[in-house]
């Protein structure tokens, strides 16, 4: 195990510190929403936020509101915390980047790999983030299951998050290509492994990148920025 320079123990933190953010916002955020589904209101979407909170307004009884208000000034205070600690984190990239890799996220990705290089082969990469699946077998009998998990949640997460911005910007990638029936599809199960294949190889494909095994032209990623 290697153990992680100040700078980078630093990056790491900054990231960690930003999903507690994100953590805190969607534990207060489902809280109201509870609330409001408890009183027969339904489901609202970022329910805090100036124009779905005026919306509500017109809808909710004044004394349901004064409880709503009293998470919706920390939820507001955590909009802008969030938004600020990305954009502090954005800035630690310079360079090119996929498209659909935004910048904070490549960033975050990075304070929890800490060194490409580290990585002999993909295998290695694609069990940093958990995303291989787990194996039985016997003799000339070979049973995959799902994925294992073992690795690092954190990047699971966020290469989970970047395929559905690939997919959405990147319709040309080949593991999306490779998928792209299933995505269009209605079985959620299906579309649930679709994802964690692409992610699987996204991480792989990032790692190549980085350490200068492939170009993006092969690839086949589009590239923006620097």
């Amino acid at each position: 195990m290697r153990v992680p320079t100040e700078e980078q123990e630093r990056a790491r933190l900054a990231s960690r510190q930003q999903d507690q953010l994100v953590e805190e916002r969607k534990r207060l955020g489902a809280q109201g929403n509870a609330l409001l589904l408890s009183q027969g209101f339904g489901s609202w979407k970022n329910w805090w936020r100036p124009q779905a909170f005026k919306a509500l307004h017109r809808v909710v009884p004044e004394w349901l509101l004064a409880m709503l208000q009293s998470w919706v000034d920390l939820l507001r205070v955590l909009d802008e915390k969030i938004q600020k600690a990305k954009a502090a984190q954005a800035k630690g990239w310079s360079g090119p980047r996929p498209k659909g890799a935004g910048a904070n996220s490549l960033v975050q990705l990075q304070s929890h790999v800490l060194d490409w290089n580290l990585y002999p082969n993909r295998r290695k990469i694609a069990c940093l983030a958990g995303m291989v699946p787990s194996e039985w077998s016997t003799g000339k009998s070979q049973r995959l299951g799902s994925i294992t998990k073992v690795g690092v949640p954190a990047i699971r997460r966020i290469i989970t998050e970047m395929v559905w911005r690939m997919i959405l910007f990147q319709p040309h990638y080949r593991p999306v290509q490779k998928w792209r029936e299933v995505l269009r599809g209605t079985n959620k199960t299906l579309k649930k492994k679709a994802v964690v294949a692409i992610g699987r190889q996204l991480i792989v494909d990032l790692w190549r990148l980085q350490t200068g095994r492939s170009s993006a032209q092969e690839l086949n990623l589009i590239l923006i920025g620097g």
